[in-house]
């Protein structure tokens, strides 16, 4: 599937930090899709489990953006990007119609 999330869908999540920081992975509920010359979405953690140095309170609330150099999404980790992962969901340009 490549499709973007819409408002209220629950998808899981898959961040992996730079060097030390760690990783999460959890569901994330959608929040709001911008869907126009930036791609991002806000969502906020319904079950979160975080494995080395980062702490789960920086990713209750995300916001993940579409990175069109990468082609991957990504959010802030104290100050650097994370790499995040959308199981199922959108994975680059040619996007299926939701």
């Amino acid at each position: 599937m490549s499709r973007l999330p819409q408002n209220g869908d629950v998808v899981q999540l898959f961040g992996i930090g730079c060097e030390g920081c760690g990783h999460f992975h959890g569901e994330f509920e959608v929040l709001s899709v911008m869907d126009g010359d930036e791609l991002a979405l806000v969502v906020e953690a319904r079950d979160i489990h975080c494995e080395g140095a980062v702490d789960q309170d920086p990713f209750v609330y995300l916001r993940i953006q579409w990175n069109q150099d990468l082609e991957c999404w990504q959010t802030d980790c104290d100050g650097h990007p994370m790499v995040v992962n959308i199981a199922g969901h959108y994975r680059g340009p040619h996007r299926a119609a939701a």
